[in-house]
């Protein structure tokens, strides 16, 4: 899959979970029975793309900055224009990943610039001095130069430290049934589940800026959301039809790993 295709179809996914997160009122309930099964041919997909080189991560774990986190955009410190994590890749020693100062979820304006960077390179968004600290499959951490401390949501008393509802540190996303804080601070959804081999597409929202688009996930991926971190255990693929009442409709498991950082 071309990178264009791949960003295209991050911009629609996040307006669609802009839409189904407007309209959802409150969490989605405890998790479902592990019992379930599919009963027929998951959903039609793009092909799958080539498994990630790794490592995951480069840099440090504690690297402190400004989170902008895979298919979304991070408003930078003192209220500039954001700067958008738009795709990412790895030679199987190093990671890099492409920025732009794009706007909204998942989306970047017509003529924007692009900056691919490395562990350690310095660039300049908007005017402000940064240098990558961490990149991640799911992240890049932006520390700015001047020792500015960057406070981003979510931050606790913007999101309820209670949400999302676990069990056993689990969080069951199901197919197109949005995840909402109570308040509606911050969203997560599952836009598209496949097979062959099993893959999901789950985007973030959240109320005060920010969110991700996680693009063909697999088992075993790291997801951020919420301040926390989460690893992707299960794909369901389910009977294909996204119905909220569909008992049979696919699913994912989320385990909580920790704090983002």
């Amino acid at each position: 899959m071309t990178a264009a295709v791949r960003f295209a179809r991050a911009a629609a996914l996040a307006g669609c979970v802009m839409m189904l997160a407007a309209g959802c009122g409150g969490a989605s309930g405890s998790a479902a029975s592990d019992t379930e099964t599919a009963t027929s041919a998951p959903p039609s997909h793009t092909p799958a793309p080539p498994p990630d080189k790794g490592p995951p991560c480069e840099g440090s774990p504690t690297a402190k900055g400004l989170h902008v986190l895979r298919g979304g955009s991070e408003v930078l410190p003192g209220g500039a224009g954001p700067v958008l994590y738009k795709e990412g890749g790895s030679d199987g020693t190093h990671r890099t990943a492409t920025l732009t100062n794009g706007t909204g979820t998942g989306t970047a304006q017509a003529g924007t610039e692009s900056w691919p960077v490395r562990l350690g390179q310095a660039l300049t968004v908007h005017g402000k001095a940064f240098t990558v600290s961490q990149i991640c499959t799911y992240r890049v951490v932006l520390t700015p130069k001047d020792g500015t401390t960057v406070t981003q949501p979510p931050v606790p008393n913007v999101v309820d430290p209670k949400w999302p509802a676990l069990t056993d540190g689990r969080l069951r996303l199901r197919w197109h049934v949005p995840n909402t804080e109570e308040h509606g601070a911050i969203s997560a959804v599952l836009q598209d589940v496949a097979a062959d081999p099993a893959r999901a597409d789950i985007s973030v929202t959240s109320r005060a800026g920010g969110g991700g688009v996680y693009s063909d996930a697999r088992v075993g991926d790291t997801l951020e959301f919420a301040g926390r971190l989460w690893k992707l255990t299960a794909i369901d693929t389910g009977d294909g039809d996204p119905s909220g009442a569909n008992p049979n409709s696919g699913y994912v498991d989320l385990q909580l790993i920790g704090p983002s950082s």
